[in-house]
């Protein structure tokens, strides 16, 4: 049985339009918001959970779909570890 890899820095956020995608992105350094997007967004999917990308620094994985509307963004774990540096903020 392999051991699951660990990292360092965890960020959780959702993304709400018409439906909530929730995503995990997992770090072994601190990221900014544009780049734990990135690494998400690389993750689309419309089922269950699914790990997307994998490296020996980071993984992405797509947590699900609850359906809705009205886009919003919101971070649900690790905005304290996030670096500044974008221009805007959600």
């Amino acid at each position: 049985m392999s051991k699951e890899k660990e990292y360092k820095y965890t960020y959780r956020f959702s993304e709400q339009t018409i439906d909530v995608r929730y995503y995990k992105v997992e770090s072994n350094k601190k990221l900014t918001r544009s780049q734990m997007q990135e690494m998400a967004w690389n993750c689309e999917g419309t089922g269950g959970e699914f790990q997307c990308i994998e490296d020996p620094e980071f993984k992405a994985t797509f947590e699900g779909t609850e359906y809705g509307d009205d886009a919003q963004y919101q971070m649900e774990e690790g905005s304290e570890n996030l670096l500044d540096g974008d221009d805007y903020d959600w």
